[in-house]
């Protein structure tokens, strides 16, 4: 320890101010700001359960606004008292000052997420009615009886008063094939970044766009398991709790949610095709805990995927994916596992982990 006291809220305001200043990155890592460890950190994690990686700039504004508005006037006791004493701060390379790294040290998201599109023409962005949703459900359903029907949606199921109206008149979509979940999450990241907080969890927005790239994008012969492409309201389904909880699995929605979430170390997740689901998609996303956590989403893929291929017995032998997440609550009762980077979390792991960790695609009981 330095010695030194800090408040946390004076910090995290500090920042804040720095964020809102015209040059301030486009992404944002906090550890670039702070470090893991000190005082207003632990403030702003116990605040918000997660701390900020390749976040988008007005997102970490919104955020410390939220926690500076928890913190500011009340008494914080992390450490036993309400003035935090501040933790050595790491390497000079890594958050020496206020000032972000040189771009030389860091690693940047792909240069698209930097730069808007280029202004050109498209579709102005649409929302679907109940009564498009309706339509829709029953185009999908014809489409899976007899999967030779044309794959071609309804225009005015996309374009009519009827069944869509409009929802933003600025933001544009063009017609586009998409082939992984990294084209779809990259693509939907730039074009829907002016209505972000409107759009998160707009059923009639992404039922809309479920439709509008279906073409191209979806199977030849529709699973119901793998894809979906409506976010269904509790009028057309007796079972609007399963269907909100399983939405992960909207071919669009899930693959821009993992690239805003995890662009930087999901390569496993995103180069996969948009149509495909298998048992770590699943658990990673299929668990808002395990996908909003720090290190978690990163440790899986390095402990049971060699490239673009998954270990084999990754899943049911010791030390595999579900004994990972049989062990996640044991952990818990002593450890903030989810806001724990990679390299913490495998320290407090058993050794059946870390051998995960030195195992390649075989797996690690084959391995001298």
């Amino acid at each position: 320890m330095t010695g030194d006291s800090v408040d946390p809220v004076d910090k995290l305001r500090e920042i804040r101010n720095l964020l809102q200043k015209p040059d301030a990155p486009s992404r944002i890592d906090l550890r670039d700001y702070l470090a893991p460890g000190s005082g207003p950190w632990k403030a702003f994690v116990s605040a918000r359960r997660i701390p900020g990686r390749n976040v988008k700039q007005a997102t970490m504004v919104r955020w410390l606004d939220e926690v500076i508005g928890k913190l500011d006037g009340a008494v914080l006791d992390l450490e036993g008292s309400a003035r935090i004493e501040q933790a050595p701060l790491p390497p000079p390379e890594r958050a020496a000052s206020l000032e972000p790294a040189s771009p030389a040290a860091k690693v940047e998201p792909p240069s698209s997420q930097h730069s808007p599109l280029p202004n050109q023409a498209g579709t102005p962005l649409r929302q679907l009615t109940a009564a498009g949703i309706e339509r829709a459900q029953e185009f999908l359903a014809k489409l899976r009886e007899n999967p030779n029907r044309d794959h071609e949606p309804l225009h005015e199921l996309l374009h009519d008063q009827r069944y869509s109206r409009p929802f933003s008149e600025t933001v544009l979509v063009e017609p586009r094939v998409f082939l992984k979940r990294r084209e779809a999450g990259e693509y939907l990241s730039q074009v829907l970044a002016p209505v972000h907080r409107r759009i998160v969890d707009h059923p009639g927005v992404w039922s809309w766009l479920g439709m509008y790239y279906f073409t191209g994008t979806a199977p030849e012969k529709l699973s119901p398991n793998n894809m979906t492409f409506l976010f269904e309201t509790e009028a057309n389904s007796a079972h609007a709790t399963r269907l909100q909880q399983q939405r992960y699995r909207h071919y669009l929605w899930g693959s821009w949610r993992l690239y805003e979430q995890h662009a930087h170390h999901a390569d496993f997740l995103l180069d996969q095709a948009i149509s495909s689901w298998d048992d770590i998609t699943e658990r990673v996303s299929g668990s808002r805990r395990v996908f909003n956590s720090v290190g978690l989403v990163p440790l899986i893929l390095r402990l049971y995927t060699a490239g673009p291929q998954k270990k084999r017995g990754h899943v049911g032998r010791p030390g595999g994916l579900r004994h990972l997440l049989r062990v996640l609550p044991q952990l818990e009762l002593t450890y903030d596992v989810y806001g724990m980077e990679p390299e913490a979390l495998l320290e407090i792991l058993p050794e059946a982990f870390r051998a995960w960790d030195r195992a390649d695609a075989t797996g690690p009981q084959n391995r001298p």
